[in-house]
Formats: structure tokens, sequence, C-alpha cells
């Protein structure tokens, strides 16, 4: 019998989420779309979540001949168990799914039937930032055209994430669009800005779809704020993408968006309670620190802070960590 292409390749990198990869695998296999390829990368994880991906697997028997799994033989982070996923997929679309996360089942139904209305290059979705406690809708609006899609994730108006969005497999193929294994962190902007810019059509589907799960202390996102080797990251990743967009005809149009986005994308370390975090923010892309006065995405207070620590007015953050200890106790 002739093995039908898939439509949809969804890779799944896994690693370390034996609290979370039964959720996500389910979530998976319950999708209302059936021509799906599915694609978990082992990364060489310690715990047990590929055998409880396995125990998953057997309760979805009509899924089984769709499931393609991948070991590393070293672990080998995030971004290379994306690529090894883009190696093995023969879907026409790509979507991904972190393992600790997991969506709704017609997520993928959803995105694909708005990509073959429109012949789309790309087609992304809104999503819930998730944890124990509560959940908020995150929307992902903006313009259907790429230079506002570029604007709004430069200046963080909305995330630049794979995983709430298919693309054309032919698009990481044509432009030999792979992640830059050597960073931790934020690759996913990267890929992404490359992939708009040589998007011709792209559609947004106003539904949140995607569960972004924020409980894992274990991911990188929980702890940049902390880890200089990851905030390393961050500013080589945002590098890789000015670099990227200045050997394009966008620059001009984006100049002014390329030099806020450094100082929206380093803004979380104004929300600390210690000198020492500040330090870091003053340093890190330090050239465009008197431009926090007028950038937008940011509160008065982070650009009144940030301006007083740009001008060594440590008075002012020590007032400020004062009062907030005092309200916090």
């Amino acid at each position: 019998m002739e093995t039908k292409t898939p439509d949809i390749s969804v890779i799944v990198p896994v690693y370390k989420v034996e609290a979370y990869i039964e959720r996500c695998a389910k979530s998976l296999f319950e999708q209302t779309y059936d021509n799906l390829e599915y694609i978990f990368i082992n990364d060489c994880t310690p715990d047990n979540s590929m055998e409880i991906l396995d125990k998953v697997l057997a309760l979805y028997p009509h899924r089984v001949h769709q499931v393609k799994i991948i070991n590393h033989q070293t672990n080998k982070g995030l971004a290379a168990g994306r690529n090894t996923g883009l190696e093995h997929a023969t879907g026409k679309y790509i979507g991904w799914v972190d393992s600790d996360d997991w969506v709704e089942t017609a997520m993928f139904e959803g995105l694909y039937k708005m990509a073959e209305k429109h012949n789309s290059d790309i087609v992304w979705c809104d999503f819930y930032n998730s944890c124990a406690e509560y959940e908020a809708r995150q929307s992902q609006y903006c313009k259907e055209n790429k230079i506002d899609y570029i604007k709004s994730v430069l200046l963080g108006k909305i995330l630049a994430v794979v995983w709430c969005s298919i693309v054309k497999k032919e698009l990481y193929i044509k432009h030999n669009i792979f992640y830059p294994e050597k960073q931790r962190i934020m690759e996913d902007m990267v890929q992404t800005i490359k992939l708009l810019y040589f998007s011709e059509n792209i559609k947004y589907v106003p539904e949140a779809y995607y569960h972004y799960v924020k409980d894992n202390a274990d991911s990188i996102t929980a702890r940049w704020n902390t880890d200089p080797a990851i905030q390393e990251a961050v500013q080589a990743n945002l590098n890789a993408v000015f670099d990227f967009l200045n050997n394009t005809e966008l620059r001009f149009a984006l100049q002014k968006d390329m030099r806020y986005s450094k100082l929206v994308y380093k803004k979380g370390l104004l929300n600390s309670l210690d000198i020492q975090t500040f330090q870091q923010w003053k340093e890190l892309f330090k050239e465009e620190n008197k431009y926090v006065l007028s950038c937008p995405n940011m509160t008065l207070r982070q650009k009144m802070l940030g301006w007083s620590i740009s001008h060594g007015w440590w008075f002012v953050a020590k007032i400020w960590i004062y009062i907030k200890t005092k309200i916090i106790n």
C-alpha cells in the first residue's frame, strides 16, 4: 500500500520532562487531524521520559505507524534536537512542540486548514502562558505581512517562537535555515526572522491552541536572568539577527526597531531586587542605554530605573529595592 506523505511533521525534542511528557504526548496523539508525522528526539534524557512516552503510545495503536523516535548518542541540546527532527521530517509543513508543553487537540487541523486555504508559508496562532495557579492567554496578533511581524518580534510585542506555528519545510531547505547549536536560548528568534524574511504569504489564526508551561524549573527560560552563560547566548542571538537584517533591504526600515530591541530584551533584569543584576543590565548592550526613555514596550518604572542606572544614580536603585522589599515583607 502506498504511504501517504504527511501534511505536517510535528517535531518534539525530549530531555528531562518525565513530569510533563504524558500530557504532551496525549495531546498530540489525540489531534483531530490525522495526516501527521510525529518525530520525538531523545536527547539522552537521564530520566524516565522515554519509558513514559512508550506507555502513552501503546494507548494509541492507530498512531504507532506515524511515530519516529530518534536517539542521540550524546546530549546535544534543544537546537540540535530540532535540527535532527528537520533532517528526518517528510511532511509538507513543520510543526514544533516542546515536550514540557501541550496543545489543544484541534491545533494542527486549525493551522493546516488556514495554510491550505491561502497556500501560506507560515501560519501562527495565540498561546497560553500556563502554570499550576493560572493560565493567561498571550496574543500573537500582528498584521499579516513580514515587516510588521519582524517589528513586533524585535520590540517584544509578540514572541519569536516556533511552537505556535507551522512552516513550509521547503523554506528551511531552500534557504538552508537550521538552528544554531551553540546557543541555548532565543535561537527561535534568529530562525523565525529568517523564515519571515523569505516568506511570501503568512496568515494568523485568532485561536489559542498552545499551552506554554512555565512551571518547569529546569527550563532555560526560567534561568536566563540569573545565568551569565544564557545572557551571553541572548546577546549572540540578537547580534545574529542584526547581522542578518543589516544585509537585507529591510535594514533601513528596521534600524530604530533593532536599536530598541536590545533594550526590550534585557528589560527583565530591571525587575530584580539586587544591585548586581542592575549592573548586568547596565553593561548588556551598553551602547543603547541612552535610548531607554523613548523605548516602546517598557513600563515607565523600567524606563526611569534604567535611565538612573545608566547614569550611575545607584541611590535610586537602592531606594527602589528598599520600597519593594518593604512591600513584599
